[in-house]
């Protein structure tokens, strides 16, 4: 028992998840690959192969800049899709002589797209791999853009809204997966605080922005930029955008397996024969003793829209997946509290127009853009507080753990959400109540979405460590989820906020983040135990 987290129950050899991550006893792991530098004690894992098309085997400079990409694709395909519309509310309100719900309304129905095409783009992303998807969602995304751009009532805007949900799916789920891909699990930590920062803080950046767009051109002047950089980022995605799935050989994941593999590795030594082989087509097939090094793909190569199939099971069955992994007590958890959080922070969101725009604050478009600066400057300190202690946490308790790492150990830091979350929500609405400035407002924002990075950020590390083989159905489910909920609050937001008053509206969301964050400590006691039951139990198997 590490740390207060219980034993699964005995009979099981192995958990998913647990692995050997330092290196206490140097002669038991001498075949295995580990780190460098100050890392030369850490056990890689997973295991890399030894063909340098494997993404753990490419140079993490190459594999940061891919992750880099990532973050900037999802600033535009998410942020400036979805948020970016909330602080267009006035103007598109004036525009179209609609009302501040029917505004609402046109996130709500491409969210509801969004959820729908959850489990189909789950299905292909898992078949087909990430990179063609990622293409065809920008072009979608695109043309959403374009219509939206030329709308000339509420209609031609909703449909243009609707062509954008399709593109956002993937965008706004599957880049969790490329950290599982690319690094090892002592470097996740670090890259999901970096991708975090995109996909929850810099989303609201393009709003920011479009306020001021907005104000001294106009509303259609937002999407036109909005396409423009939706261009630069289908460019780089085709040039950069690299597949990161890969068919790696059981016998190195060492963290999914359900037996030990450090005695499978063995053969892995200097002199040993093992030969990788599998009926999928693209796996590795090379003799791992060989001394012939083996070429890495061209540029060119890796500019291929698509490479090969990634499993056999049927599209139908892994449609159905997503939905599956929700009986796992352990991800639906994890999956409705992601949900939830991010809910909050995009309600208000949209909610700040109708707080801030009316009588007696009389703000602008672009003035209600910039109430976002709070929020988006405490989720990027908090995401680089993350950071720097997630990956060093993660090994200093595995080292006291007789180096045995447990995903469980993400969980410790999110005992700084509830400190926020209560504070940021609680005030937030008590304080608007009483009048307060929009720099006050925006200042108590910031504290909420810093605990969203306390959320987030050690749930995303949990499940991409607890459960990597299910990563993408996974965040799909989680996605989708939200999705479904932002289009039902979309019908009854501004009203419930409007007759219940702000006060009332955030001491119910503050109370329920309390309850919700401290769920995870029973989670975290048991989830070593959970993680072993569903391993025996696991009914996915049989969706393959």
């Amino acid at each position: 028992m590490g740390f207060g987290i219980l034993e699964a129950n005995r009979g099981l050899a192995h958990v998913p998840g647990t692995v050997l991550l330092e290196d206490m006893e140097p002669l038991t792991t001498a075949h295995l690959k580990k780190g460098s530098g100050k890392n030369a004690t850490v056990v890689l894992t997973p295991q890399p192969s030894n063909n340098p098309n494997d993404p753990l085997n490419w140079p993490l400079w190459q594999r940061d800049l891919l992750l880099v990409l990532f973050c900037f694709l999802t600033t535009i395909c998410v942020g400036a899709i979805g948020p970016m519309l909330s602080v267009l509310t006035l103007s598109l309100t004036m525009a179209f002589g609609i009302t501040i719900p029917q505004t609402s309304l046109l996130t709500g129905y491409q969210f509801c797209v969004v959820g729908a095409m959850a489990l189909p783009v789950a299905a292909f992303l898992r078949k087909f791999g990430k990179r063609p998807i990622f293409i065809v969602s920008i072009l979608f995304l695109l043309a959403g853009s374009i219509i939206c751009s030329q709308a000339i009532g509420y209609h031609s805007m909703l449909a243009g809204r609707i062509i954008q949900g399709f593109g956002t799916t993937a965008f706004e789920s599957a880049p969790f997966g490329l950290i599982g891909d690319m690094y090892f699990v002592h470097q996740r930590g670090s890259r999901m605080a970096i991708y975090i920062t995109a996909q929850v803080g810099l989303v609201l950046l393009p709003g920011l922005i479009a306020g001021v767009i907005t104000i001294n051109l106009s509303w259609e002047w937002a999407f036109y930029i909005l396409i423009i950089f939706l261009g630069i980022g289908l460019i780089l995605l085709v040039l950069f955008g690299w597949e990161t799935s890969y068919n790696r050989a059981a016998v190195y994941n060492v963290d999914t397996s359900s037996q030990d593999n450090l005695h499978a590795l063995e053969e892995i030594k200097s002199g040993a024969t093992h030969t990788e082989s599998s009926d999928l087509a693209g796996l590795d097939l090379t003799t791992m003793t060989s001394t012939i090094p083996l070429p890495r793909d061209s540029f060119v190569r890796r500019m291929k829209p698509w490479s090969t199939t990634y499993t056999e099971d049927s599209i139908i069955k892994m449609t159905l997946r997503p939905a599956i992994v929700l009986l796992n007590p352990v991800i639906l958890w994890a999956v409705l509290i992601i949900a939830v959080t991010q809910l909050w922070s995009v309600c208000t969101a949209f909610l700040i127009a109708q707080i801030f725009g009316p009588p007696p604050y009389l703000l602008n478009t672009a003035q209600v853009g910039y109430i976002g600066a709070g929020p988006i400057i405490s989720i990027i300190v908090c995401c680089i507080l993350y950071g720097i202690m997630a990956d060093p946490l993660a090994k200093a308790l595995a080292k006291r753990n007789n180096g045995i790492f447990e995903p469980e150990f993400r969980l410790v830091p999110m005992i700084i959400s509830p400190i926020l979350s209560s504070l940021g929500y609680f005030l937030f609405g008590n304080l608007i109540a009483k009048g307060v400035t929009p720099i006050g407002a925006s200042a108590v924002w910031a504290l909420s979405s810093g605990s969203i990075i306390f959320i987030g950020n050690p749930l995303s590390n949990y499940l991409v460590d607890a459960f990597r083989d299910s990563s993408v159905e996974v965040f799909i489910a989680s996605m989708g989820i939200k999705n479904f909920l932002f289009f039902g609050f979309s019908y009854f937001l501004n009203e419930w906020f409007a007759r219940w008053g702000p006060a009332k509206v955030y001491d119910c969301i503050g109370g329920l983040m309390l309850i919700l964050s401290l769920t995870a400590i029973p989670v975290y006691i048991f989830g070593k135990r959970l993680r072993g039951w569903w391993h025996i139990h696991d009914i996915t198997l049989k969706f393959k």
